[in-house]
């Protein structure tokens, strides 16, 4: 390992012996300061309320795994942490795929079709992106009631379809760089529009597209405040937390089982990140066409 470091310190410049070690400190500052509250939260979640009190940030003086087992009984409007973590990964999902797979077509469309439009509806989506959303919640809300979508966990999906938020910048720029003659290719065989864009495009920019997914399931997995407001029947797991947080003294086990409830919620998120992290680092357009 150290000759391998050795070897590599060799290679760089003076600019990089200085620049590189000055990067990496900083990252592992980055990286430290990021993990730092997932530790603190799993010290004390194996502790008792007692032994937090005496002390939040030393090791537990009895390792107390029981927090887990009273964490999955906590309920919050009459529905139990099994059930805010299956409307989780309802909302999640749904929403999620939702607007990734709308804004993935408005970017296919715009990037590889010329039409009268296309740049009048390019800016607009740059100027959506510019123009400040807040105070938008009352007018949101307004329009859900009126489509009828409010407490429906299964179609409020739909409010995810716009088609031109940052996911779209961000995937336009992907297929930018996609050749248009692999579709040409397809077309010669006998593909259709949908063929080559669910088989073709998408693929070629999938690490991207899991990347912005990953993205959007994570912020939607801690969004409490949307479940709050639109789906009050649906305690989200998120949404459950946000509110016991007030109530965790009266909570049987104390805050300690508060803070085991928060590491159950991170499970998934993680678990996810675990197995999509190569593929999400593996971006590359590189490929050939046979002549």
């Amino acid at each position: 390992m150290l000759s391998k470091i050795r070897y590599r310190w060799k290679g760089f410049t003076r600019q990089e012996r200085i620049v590189l070690p000055i990067f990496y400190f900083f990252m592992f500052i980055l990286a430290v300061w990021a993990l730092f509250p997932i530790f603190f939260a799993l010290l004390n979640s194996l502790k008792t309320a007692l032994d937090y009190n005496d002390s939040a940030i030393g090791l537990p003086k009895v390792w107390n795994f029981a927090n887990y087992a009273q964490a999955i009984k906590i309920t919050y409007r009459n529905t139990t942490v099994l059930g805010m973590f299956l409307n989780s990964i309802i909302y999640s999902v749904t929403f999620s795929f939702a607007n990734i797979f709308s804004s993935c077509m408005s970017a296919y469309v715009m990037s590889k079709y010329k039409f009268k439009l296309r740049n009048f509806l390019y800016a607009l989506a740059i100027f959506i992106q510019i123009i400040p959303i807040f105070g938008t919640t009352s007018a949101g809300y307004l329009l859900v009631n009126r489509l009828g979508l409010h407490d429906n966990l299964f179609l409020l999906w739909i409010t995810a379809c716009g088609g031109f938020d940052y996911t779209f910048l961000i995937v336009y720029s992907y297929f930018e760089n996609v050749s248009w003659d692999y579709a040409e290719a397809a077309y010669i065989d006998g593909a259709g529009n949908w063929y080559v864009f669910l088989k073709i495009m998408i693929p070629m920019v999938l690490p991207a597209i899991l990347m912005m997914w990953l993205s959007a399931i994570t912020s939607l997995w801690n969004d409490y405040m949307g479940p709050y407001i639109y789906l009050p029947s649906y305690p989200t797991l998120s949404t459950g937390i946000f509110n016991l947080k007030n109530l965790a003294s009266y909570l049987s086990g104390g805050v300690t089982v508060y803070f085991a409830a928060i590491i159950i919620s991170m499970l998934p998120i993680l678990i996810l990140f675990f197995f999509l992290q190569k593929r999400i680092l593996n971006l590359s357009l590189d490929g050939g066409l046979k002549g």
